[in-house]
């Protein structure tokens, strides 16, 4: 290239709220974001890179940009970032780069516009100054195209801070949110469906790491049921930013075999145990809350009766991420993100459904349901509710992903 570029090889990374937390708070997101950048292109092999950081902005030299790009679409914190190439803060360097960019992305009768910013105030030219040298000379030297700052077909950016500018005409949007883990542990229930994957996904979002837990109710679902749980865990593997990412699965099905209760109640023990379990989990990983997929009212497990019946029986926190989405809402959410074509696999129908069996699910938990399922776990071979989740915990077994 003509320009004397400093570096070609280069991606500008955006963060957003970040920047508005306390100098302290934000140093250490800023390095938490870092970090999980680093993490996350290592995971994928790539280690040729250098990164470094300035007010408001990550820059990522490498000649790997498109496998970076690839890594940075699904890094929590990243709200955009854009290929671009470092050029010194001159006038005249300025212009021969942006000018080289323009001929390399224009053609005759595509329109364009010129947008600058300037981080360092000091310097010579204003932003809309640099915006009319800049565009007066795409006009002049590039024929056949026009200026249009509502609609253009192409925009070019330009940056210029402290040490130097940056230039570039593509900003491609991240997932947004906050630095994953600067919020501490969650265990997310997870079924593999399309609602506790999105819940777990947006609890990441906002900073959380996830320990997921998956049920098990072999014999009662088939081999399709797990085959998809294992099918969204490897695809929210590639959101996380840690080396080894532990997961649990509970032989819940197994418990199911043992316990006689009226087809009514089989759900709201089903889900009983459940929380029980994942709060015994959430000790031992020094988890600080549930995550479910639960949506009020969606299906009759789902009232506000039962939700209220579940929760007040549990000492940690439950986060409903989607309980205010209905199903359309949530499956527009899972195709956003990317994961609709897995979760929304259909699978067979669990065989303890109630409806199966001519019942309709309890969905007004009273102290009728409490008596109901304490005295089905009574009779049965764990003898109580305690011991039944001290058993499934203990069967639990850990796998990495």
């Amino acid at each position: 290239m003509s320009v004397m570029t400093v570096r070609e090889n280069l991606l500008l990374v955006r963060y957003g709220e970040i920047t508005l937390k306390s100098r302290e708070v934000r140093s250490r997101m800023e390095a938490k974001l870092v970090r999980n950048i680093k993490v996350q292109l290592n995971l994928r092999k790539i280690y040729d890179y250098v990164i470094r950081k300035e007010s408001g902005r990550i820059f990522i030299y490498s000649d790997e940009v498109d496998a970076c790009s690839e890594v940075l679409r699904k890094v929590f914190g990243v709200v955009s970032f854009s290929p671009a190439i470092e050029v010194e803060r001159d006038l005249s360097t300025i212009r021969e780069a942006v000018l080289e960019v323009a001929e390399n992305i224009l053609r005759e009768g595509m329109s364009f516009s010129i947008r600058a910013r300037r981080s360092d105030k000091t310097i010579e030219y204003s932003s809309k100054q640099l915006e009319e040298i800049l565009g007066a000379d795409v006009l002049e030297n590039i024929s056949g195209v026009k200026v249009d700052l509502d609609n253009p077909d192409k925009t070019i950016y330009i940056e210029v801070r402290e040490e130097h500018a940056y230039i570039f005409h593509e900003v491609v949007a991240g997932p947004g949110g906050l630095p994953y883990g600067v919020e501490g542990k969650v265990i997310g229930l997870l079924s593999g469906g399309i609602d506790s994957t999105v819940a777990a996904w947006m609890v990441m979002k906002r900073g959380c790491s996830l320990v997921p837990v998956h049920f098990d109710l072999s014999p009662f679902y088939g081999e399709d049921a797990k085959e998809r749980a294992l099918l969204v865990l490897k695809w929210l593997r590639e959101w996380i930013p840690e080396r080894r990412w532990r997961a649990y699965t509970v032989p819940l099905g197994e418990v199911h075999k043992n316990i006689d209760i009226t087809p009514r109640y089989r759900c709201l023990l089903c889900k009983l145990l459940m929380l029980k379990v994942g709060e015994k989990i959430a000790e031992r990983e020094r988890g600080k809350a549930l995550v479910t997929g639960e949506s009020l009212g969606q299906v009759a497990t789902q009232t506000l009766d039962n939700l209220y019946f579940l929760t007040t029986r549990v000492n940690i926190p439950v986060f409903r991420p989607v309980l205010a989405f209905d199903k359309n809402e949530i499956a527009d959410y899972a195709r956003r993100i990317g994961v609709a074509e897995i979760a929304d696999r259909k699978v067979e129908a669990c065989a303890l459904s109630p409806k199966k069996r001519g019942y309709r699910v309890v969905t007004h938990a009273s102290e009728k349901t409490i008596y109901a399922v304490k005295k089905a776990l009574e009779e049965s071979a764990y003898e109580s509710l305690e011991k039944a989740v001290e058993y499934l915990v203990s069967k639990a077994k850990v796998f990495s992903l």
